[in-house]
């Protein structure tokens, strides 16, 4: 495979021993831990090649292809490559498009490139199940990097709402279930307040009307999850109280039964004594 013949190559021409990776300035003192170069006050990260194991000084750049690296070195670099091959592709195009070296583009630009493409080629071929994907995937990232100021929420959580509840899956039928669901109460708002965050959307509108449903029946569907979710937790918790219950009552019948031998055992041990005292006295009279 072309990429990986390629990996050797850029492994031995990246990073640097003893100058900046950025401004190739000599530095006083090789960092042990992240800093900052003194000349171009660019973020320096000591690494080690994870090929030849040899430390070097790496951009931030650099890291998304350490990573790549450490998948070749540890003999799972085609998993990984599958699961980031369209990323890198993103990060290829973006460079082009901004006349810039790769190494330039962050890997979060290129993450979203990547899941904005994914949902505009689900909406072209009408795949929800993509377009729903890639909306849970978009919302995840904005809870990653904590940016839900810097982008439209109420937008994103409307086609995560209408794609996720508004198509009948044959196995789950609508549902979306936890921990997806959990990402609007974390992200947004209430579950009571959802409707009026979503309801004058150009998205809830959009997808509602290709999907033929109404945003109604999408809060229904939501609420009605939510509802099912909380009845199974309050069973879990009831079951696992019982079981409590149970085994306090259980080591309780156990504990009496371990003292009642010792009491009986002392009460006959009194009688004994007795008898044996009676049986002394009486040869003491005769």
């Amino acid at each position: 495979m072309e990429r990986k013949e390629q990996l050797k190559g850029l492994a031995a021409s990246c990073g640097k021993t003893s100058k900046c990776p950025y401004c190739y300035c000599e530095l006083s003192k090789i960092p042990k831990r992240k800093a900052k170069c003194q000349s171009c006050k660019k973020a320096i990260y000591p690494r080690k090649d994870p090929l030849s194991g040899e430390p070097r000084l790496y951009r931030e750049g650099d890291l998304f292809l350490l990573e790549e690296l450490k998948a070749l070195a540890d003999g799972w670099w085609n998993s990984w490559y599958k699961s980031n091959k369209s990323i890198l592709s993103a990060r290829k195009d973006l460079a082009n498009e901004w006349g810039t070296d790769e190494v330039n583009v962050s890997i979060e630009d290129a993450r979203w490139r990547k899941l904005h493409t994914d949902l505009a080629d689900g909406n072209e071929k009408q795949d929800w199940n993509q377009v729903y994907l890639a909306y849970e995937s978009i919302l995840r990232l904005v809870q990653r990097e904590r940016s839900q100021e810097k982008t439209p929420l109420s937008e994103l959580v409307a086609g995560f709402m209408v794609t996720g509840y508004g198509r009948n899956r044959v196995i789950d039928g609508y549902r979306i279930g936890r921990p997806q669901f959990m990402l609007i109460e974390q992200l947004t708002t209430e579950p009571d307040n959802v409707y009026d965050l979503i309801k004058d959307t150009h998205t809830a509108k959009s997808y509602c009307n290709v999907l033929d449903v109404s945003l109604n029946t999408i809060i229904e569907r939501y609420m009605s999850e939510l509802e099912a979710e909380a009845k199974l937790l309050k069973e879990i918790v009831n079951n696992r109280n019982k079981s409590v219950e149970t085994e306090v009552s259980l080591n309780q019948i156990e504990t009496q039964s371990s003292i009642k031998p010792n009491k009986i055992s002392k009460s006959n041990l009194l009688i004994l004594l007795i008898l044996f005292s009676m049986l002394g006295l009486m040869a003491f009279i005769h």
